[in-house]
């Protein structure tokens, strides 16, 4: 398994594949088990470990050359000596990702996420790391998508039609679950945020691509049309460290006090995962508005927790249950978002019928245990379809 140990996202596969009693090597530059753990060798990558001591000594540009050299025969001698059954790469880039394929490593099943795909779908992409992440997608024997529409530019990417299949990241569905009232009273008091005033919480990844900028500008708009009290939470999701401030998070917090709304809003750290349902619990409404997307786990967790969503209208999101069950509206359009906003503040609360069967579908279609088993068997299936013919008796 090649994959940013550091994100959840990468850490729930990992669980799962252990909890089945599979041997699982993991590439990486974190350790997640430094404890150890059965079935579970960490090899550290070589590519990141030591980058700042060789660029200082050798130059940034032979760094990389030695940074590169090193990924290679380490790969290598994966390759060789564990000679695994699957290598699976979670996230396409330019280097990592690659340099797996070069080294020969296959069967090799490639999980794209989303915001690593779609940054090629922009102008100012890189032609040469386009051009690498095209090849890795031609070559690997299998792409996992969470959306159509993600296999398309996969495909596009890859100048051809290329083995894919749909398999979105599932959700714990007890873990994630409607709580008692006590639990969002008790994070309303952690945020000082009145018993009666609705939350609105934006709760994806904190940066531009996610549009915290726009939702900051149309509940400001929205704010003075509310009957009642309303808070506008941002969690600030993957900062760089804990105790570090984004030039992002920097502006949006001096918009803030621009706007007036200094008491109207607040900033959450980071949380533990299995706090995370918590957070819906407090929350009123879900605010999701991303620039482009693949499908967010967000709405599985939300819906699960039969929380009301308003969502921007992407065509990644087209055909899924979110068009049924969550509130759209169209992309970049502040004016409509608002809207969204002062209606779900001031009318009754869309719980009952229409988010529970939302949780019914979540718990159907997306449960982590019919991800798990998909997963595994998807692995049965390329390992035999790639493995060398048996020699007769």
């Amino acid at each position: 398994m090649v994959a940013p140990a550091k994100s959840i996202h990468a850490q729930r596969p990992l669980q799962w594949l252990l909890d089945q009693g599979c041997r699982v090597t993991l590439l990486d530059s974190l350790n997640p088990y430094p404890a150890g753990r059965k079935n579970f060798r960490f090899i550290p990558d070589l590519r990141i470990r030591g980058k700042r001591y060789h660029q200082k000594l050798l130059g940034q540009k032979l760094s990389h050359k030695l940074s590169q050299f090193l990924l290679a025969q380490e790969l290598r001698w994966c390759r060789r000596f564990l000679k695994p059954d699957i290598t699976h790469i979670h996230w396409a880039d330019h280097e990592r990702g690659y340099a797996c394929w070069q080294a020969g490593l296959r069967p090799i099943i490639l999980t794209v996420w989303g915001s690593d795909i779609n940054k090629f779908m922009e102008s100012e992409a890189n032609p040469e790391h386009r051009l690498k992440v095209g090849e890795l997608l031609a070559g690997v024997d299998l792409t996992l998508v969470d959306t159509p529409e993600m296999a398309e530019k996969c495909c596009g990417l890859a100048g051809r039609r290329i083995p894919m299949r749909l398999l979105p990241l599932g959700i714990d569905t007890d873990l994630f679950r409607p709580f008692p009232a006590e639990v969002s009273q008790e994070w309303r008091r952690r945020l000082t945020i009145p018993a009666n005033a609705k939350v609105l919480l934006s709760i994806r990844a904190f940066g531009p691509n996610y549009g915290q900028d726009m939702i900051l500008e149309a509940f400001a708009r929205a704010f003075q049309h509310f009957k009642q009290d309303a808070i506008l939470v941002f969690k600030l999701y993957n900062k760089p460290t804990p105790d570090s401030t984004s030039d992002f998070e920097s502006a949006m917090r001096h918009r803030v006090q621009e706007l007036g709304l200094g008491q109207a809003v607040r900033w959450l750290d980071e949380v533990e995962y299995a706090q995370i349902p918590e957070l819906y619990a407090m929350a009123d409404v879900i605010i999701n508005y991303p620039l482009v997307d693949a499908f967010p786990v967000t709405f599985l967790e939300a819906a699960a927790c039969e929380r009301p969503v308003i969502s921007v209208r992407l065509p990644a999101y087209a055909g899924t249950f979110a068009e049924q069950h969550f509130r759209m509206v169209e992309p970049e359009n502040i004016e409509s978002l608002a809207a969204a906003m002062v209606r779900l503040v001031n009318e009754p609360s869309e719980r009952g019928s229409l988010l529970a069967a939302a949780r019914r579908v979540i718990t159907k279609e997306f449960s982590e245990a019919l991800t798990v088993k998909r997963l595994l068997a998807t692995y049965q299936e390329i390992s035999a379809a790639t493995s060398p013919p048996r020699e007769p008796a």
